[in-house]
């Protein structure tokens, strides 16, 4: 099955394989929302480790360049990342349901006429 992603971009997929894609998929999307989960965890390093004029400011970049949603952030990358990948998935459910569809109306058209 060839899948069109928009801008000319197209690739083909083995049918037989499209579930386990689409599973593959689902599981990296989720190993990126946890990845993310995760950094968040970051926030309760918020105290500095010592009261030295460096670690609350070294403190307070680590949490902006990776919890915080501005651009180049970890986070940000992270839900980037994510919306990609389930844009990927999103279309290829589309077009497993869209094969389905025609696979049935064949089905039944060659039933009929047995």
């Amino acid at each position: 099955m060839s899948i069109d992603f928009g801008g000319g971009d197209r690739f083909v997929v083995e049918v037989a394989q499209l579930d386990g894609l689409i599973r593959g998929l689902a599981e990296a999307r989720d190993a990126i929302k946890k990845v993310n989960d995760d950094t968040k965890l970051t926030r309760q390093m918020a105290i500095a480790p010592s009261q030295d004029p460096y670690s609350p400011d070294a403190i307070q970049k680590i949490v902006e360049r990776t919890v915080e949603l501005t651009p180049g952030s970890h986070s940000s990358a992270n839900l980037a990342y994510q919306a990609a990948v389930q844009s990927v998935l999103d279309k290829l459910i589309a077009a497993q349901r869209q094969y389905l569809g025609a696979e049935g109306v064949n089905q039944s058209t060659i039933k009929g006429k047995g």
